[in-house]
């Protein structure tokens, strides 16, 4: 029962803001934020990692910088709730650049995916832990997964690329020397956080291109002190059983975002549904169809499905599909799960999924799909089965 000393006072019976009302309806297929005309300007972002905390929505994402050049750089829009309507500042951020010439990273800096946590790095504590892919060739080849801090959402971020020494690398984190790469694989990268204990141990799922295939690699890192982080477990390939897709061997992981249901004690997945390209139309090398699983996580620590045993036994099982049907788009590709700052998933009516639109290539030149590439958003309802 409310006494006259604590009670509050709302006359116009204003409804806080909640994480939900970040997320769209079933079905409905929202544009997140503009950037120049839509397959006129030369002007690309795709790859979407989104999380809400404090009532506003973080989004980082790939964009390029000058109009017609394609270099990546990691963008950010920091959303908040206005008349009901999720509103994003018009200007640009770049919150993370490529490196200098020389560097690991010096080509491109982008896919990045950011979570919460504790982090101490050169004796100062972060609160928050990206993730990003950066490159030295312009071929989309030798790829590397790299880390920075931040203490707030906004940056500035701060790349982890050498111990306090100044000497010892820390980044890449994650080489593609370490896989049966050679020069012409595609390397390691795509990668996605997914917080273990709030604080500084994390999961850090990569896509490999090597040699032998493409698959996801899943490592569990504490990253309490960057300086001495310590790799607690590996899994080199993750399991793919119940994966669908068209044509042999499409039960692949890649591309993929990865979150937490902390209530169910679930892992979910969205990612694109192999093969590419089946249509026979331009751009044939990214997704028509986005596919958003389940797996059981079958132990008390985050991410334990993944280590136990052979790693096979458990089944992903389908949530449901982004697709053309649903969007209007030709592709729908790169896409991300719309969770809390720790990579759990938001518990509501609806989950949330970003992904990337791509028109049809019009002429030779890639603007003609590029220039089309821009961030969408829609509200996915979990089956009755879940």
């Amino acid at each position: 029962m409310l006494t006259g000393c604590n009670k509050v006072d709302n006359p116009n019976n204003i409804v806080p803001t909640k994480k939900e009302d970040f997320i769209p309806e079933v079905g409905e297929v929202k544009l997140l934020f503009e950037h120049g005309t839509i397959g006129e300007s030369k002007y690309y972002d795709y790859c979407p990692s989104i999380f809400i905390e404090n009532n506003e929505s973080h989004v980082y994402y790939c964009t390029n910088k000058d109009e017609g050049n394609v270099t990546d750089y990691v963008g950010y829009k920091n959303g908040k709730i206005i008349n009901d309507k999720v509103v994003y500042p018009s200007e640009m951020n770049y919150a993370l650049t490529h490196g200098e010439h020389g560097s690991w990273d010096s080509r491109h800096a982008c896919d990045p995916s950011v979570i919460k946590g504790e982090f101490k790095f050169h004796n100062e504590t972060y609160n928050y832990l990206m993730a990003y892919l950066g490159c030295v060739p312009s071929d989309c080849t030798l790829n590397e997964t790299g880390i920075a801090v931040s203490k707030s959402p906004s940056g500035p971020w701060i790349k982890c690329d050498f111990k306090s020494d100044g000497v010892s690398k820390i980044n890449p984190i994650v080489k593609y020397s370490e896989f049966d790469c050679n020069d012409s694989s595609w390397g390691t990268g795509q990668p996605s956080l997914v917080s273990v204990d709030k604080k500084g141990r994390v999961l850090l799922f990569t896509t490999i291109g090597a040699k032998n295939g493409t698959f996801t690699n899943l490592r569990e890192y504490d990253f309490s002190d960057i300086d001495n982080f310590k790799l607690i477990r590996e899994r080199k390939a993750i399991n793919t059983t119940g994966i669908r897709g068209t044509g042999a061997n499409a039960n692949m992981i890649n591309n993929a975002d990865f979150a937490y249901d902390e209530v169910k004690n679930r892992i979910i997945v969205t990612k694109p549904r192999q093969y590419f390209g089946t249509d026979g139309k331009a751009p044939n090398f990214i997704a028509d169809t986005i596919d958003v699983y389940y797996i059981d996580n079958d132990g008390s620590s985050v991410g334990e499905v993944f280590f136990k045993g052979n790693n096979t036994t458990a089944s992903w099982k389908l949530i449901g599909t982004i697709n053309q049907e649903l969007t209007g788009f030709l592709r729908n590709h790169n896409t991300g799960l719309i969770t809390d700052e720790f990579a759990r998933i938001i518990q509501g009516k609806n989950l949330g999924v970003a992904f990337t639109r791509s028109d049809e290539s019009a002429g030779s030149s890639d603007w003609g799909h590029l220039s089309t590439y821009r961030i969408y958003a829609t509200g996915m309802k979990l089956p009755s089965d879940y």
